[in-house]
């Protein structure tokens, strides 16, 4: 069962992944390329502070070329993401079929990818809203442990109200609200430091726009592979 698996989730990564990177080269490539040619222009003394805090470019740091490399590489991370998340989604499918006896169905593969939506975009998102280039952000160590609280209180609350019975699920609440106890981390300097406020002007439209276009995307993404993950399961993931 576990080869099945295996296979069956590479198999809807592959769909899903170039699903999710035509919507991306679309709808959100286009804003990141127009916020980059802000990031290229503003000078680098901006992005140092009064207060001692500066962003280090290093202007020698590899990345994939414009054009069809960074095109492969988008691709390839989509795909592997997708087979990450597809075998999260088929083991709880799985899991809900042999222990909670829930028939697999094209609506519960739906649900499934709603729930992922929820844990995976947007309860990270409130707290740590998806950024544009150019735009001033928490240290990387701070917003990758509030991601994580995130998304593990969110699994585990909308997993206690759905499979716990009784007053149990109130511990849902506790789980569901732990990240927000906590508090997303917030950068020193709110928006960006462009010097041109015309340029700023344009780059919070385009983070608005952003917002728009990841939330739309990941929420395609979401419910294309709980359907598809949920036509494997019942199709090739046999008891």
């Amino acid at each position: 069962m576990f080869r099945s698996m295996v296979y069956s989730a590479l198999g809807v990564a592959l769909v899903v992944g170039l699903f999710l990177s035509a919507v991306q080269t679309l709808a959100v490539s286009p804003i990141i390329h127009a916020a980059e040619v802000f990031e290229v222009a503003q000078p680098e003394v901006v992005a140092a502070h009064n207060d001692g805090h500066s962003h280090s470019h290093d202007e020698n740091a590899w990345g994939p070329e414009d054009g069809f490399e960074r095109l492969s590489f988008t691709v390839l991370s989509n795909v592997l993401s997708a087979f990450g998340f597809a075998i999260i989604l088929l083991t709880g499918m799985l899991l809900a079929r042999d222990k909670a006896a829930l028939k697999i169905s094209w609506v519960r593969g739906l649900g499934w990818g709603f729930a992922g939506y929820l844990t995976f975009f947007v309860a990270p998102a409130l707290g740590l809203p998806p950024e544009i280039p150019s735009m001033e952000t928490a240290a990387i160590g701070g917003r990758q442990s509030w991601w994580v609280l995130a998304v593990v209180g969110t699994a585990v609350g909308i997993a206690s109200l759905v499979f716990l019975k009784g007053f149990v699920k109130l511990l849902a609440i506790v789980f569901l609200a732990a990240p927000w106890l906590v508090g997303a981390p917030e950068p020193l300097v709110h928006g960006f430091l462009h010097p041109d406020a015309e340029a700023v002007a344009s780059l919070e439209s385009l983070q608005a726009q952003f917002i728009y276009a990841t939330a739309i995307t990941n929420g395609l993404f979401w419910i294309t592979l709980g359907g598809l993950a949920s036509y494997a399961a019942a199709r090739f993931i046999k008891v």
